[in-house]
């Protein structure tokens, strides 16, 4: 068995396909990538699952539309934070 937080698997799927609708300078720039990732991690509740069973429940609270709104509402604001704060 494994301890994982899901949502980090759920926010790297939204930012993936999400970056690819914007353009290019996102999408390719692993850093930009990884600090709007983790920017966005640290705003949501964590969603740690253990068994398959847990796994399979967390998959169906994605599916929430609200669950998404809260996602891209934080990629959003990330996104403004990075593109203010360039390394």
């Amino acid at each position: 068995m494994e301890l994982k937080n899901y949502m980090e698997v759920v926010v790297k799927e939204v930012v993936d396909l999400e970056l690819k609708k914007i353009d290019a300078k996102w999408e390719n720039d692993e850093r930009r990538k990884l600090d709007v990732m983790a920017l966005i991690l640290n705003r949501l509740p964590a969603r740690y699952v253990v068994t398959g069973k847990g796994w399979i429940m967390t998959k169906i609270k994605e599916t929430e539309s609200q669950f998404q709104a809260d996602i891209l509402r934080e990629m959003i604001r990330a996104m403004k934070i990075v593109e203010d704060n360039p390394r």
